[in-house]
């Protein structure tokens, strides 16, 4: 057996699984969960570090859902010119069940030089072969980042992975400007730390991904939240100008109201709210100082002009863009004690 694939990763007991970014080849290996930009990474580096050992290595992925009776022993029987094969099978959670009899044979006799990868996105189809791969395979951690909290360590990760360092308050920008999927975050990632030199900043993400749809929107609602009626008209004239839709501000807005009138007569720590609100903690945390500038009645009246806003921005009326422009500035105008 070649020796990347004897050089298997470790992996502690009771852990979702290995780190994608520092996997190594191995005869078995598990691509558990549904983040296909965790997988694609992870089959990414096993190729390129078996192609290191083995140039000819031969790549195919097989498709378990309709995959042949004796396709996998076909793909894993010894070639005619020995090359390295690496099979990637894809995916296990709509297996048929002649594929799943063949794959529990395939594991009493593991062949050499095959580097065997099986990819489950969820689910308890093909479990009995998922148990057998939990002990003998390496498992490749593809879990889906569901909150923005799992989103900052995933880009702590990335930074760290890189060697390099961003600000707490740029890794939250970055989220917010370019969190919608682990790969839009991912890329945002490379592309900072390919172009900028030492830490980055929150201006660096501002430069770059400032104009980003979620970020210019949260901006808008920032500034009229915070009393800066001004601000966040000007600002809102250029987020439309540009090419955002007035219903991605009036959805800001109603998040940023949200978080404000619970926090107004909230006693005790924002955590406790974050997810009643849907929101990271960080997030009310931040908001926890705008809101101490608010009156509870205030702030429903703030949530009701953005709602009647929203509904217009929505077809209730024929001039959408002023009707946002009003609701903006009745926010701005209800900050103040």
């Amino acid at each position: 057996m070649a020796a990347a694939q004897r050089g298997s990763s470790r992996r502690t007991s009771g852990s979702a699984g290995v780190d994608f970014r520092t996997v190594e080849p191995a005869p078995l290996m598990l691509l558990k969960g549904p983040e296909d930009y965790a997988a694609t990474r992870a089959t990414d580096r096993v190729k390129e570090q078996l192609r290191v050992q083995h140039p000819d290595l031969e790549y195919t992925r097989l498709d378990v859902s309709s995959a042949a009776s004796g396709a996998l022993a076909t793909l894993a029987s010894p070639s005619l010119f020995g090359e390295a094969r690496l099979i990637l099978a894809e995916d296990l959670a709509q297996t048929s069940d002649a594929f799943l009899q063949e794959a529990l044979s395939y594991l009493d006799e593991v062949a050499d030089d095959v580097t065997l990868v099986f990819r489950h996105t969820g689910g308890n189809r093909g479990k009995k072969l998922l148990d057998v791969l939990a002990k003998r395979a390496v498992v490749v951690d593809c879990s889906a980042a569901k909150t923005d909290a799992d989103k900052l360590d995933f880009l702590r990760r990335e930074f760290r992975a890189a060697g390099r360092e961003i600000q707490p308050d740029a890794a939250r920008a970055l989220v917010a400007a370019a969190g919608s999927s682990l790969s839009d975050l991912g890329g945002a990632c490379r592309q900072l730390i390919r172009d900028i030199d030492g830490e980055v900043t929150e201006e660096h993400v501002d430069r770059y991904h400032g104009g980003r749809v979620e970020a210019t929107a949260f901006k808008v609602a920032d500034a009229a939240f915070e009393g800066r009626g001004a601000d966040a008209v000007r600002l809102y004239r250029h987020a439309i100008s540009t090419g955002v839709s007035p219903i991605a501000v009036t959805a800001a807005l109603a998040r940023k109201g949200r978080q404000i009138a619970a926090l107004v007569d909230h006693r005790g720590s924002p955590d406790a709210l974050a997810s009643t609100l849907g929101a990271a903690p960080w997030q009310l945390r931040q908001a926890q100082d705008t809101a101490r500038r608010w009156q509870s009645a205030r702030a429903g009246a703030a949530v009701e002009a953005v709602a009647r806003a929203d509904a217009e921005a929505k077809g209730a009326s024929r001039t959408p863009e002023y009707a946002v422009e009003h609701a903006l500035a009745v926010v701005a105008a209800g900050v103040g004690r």
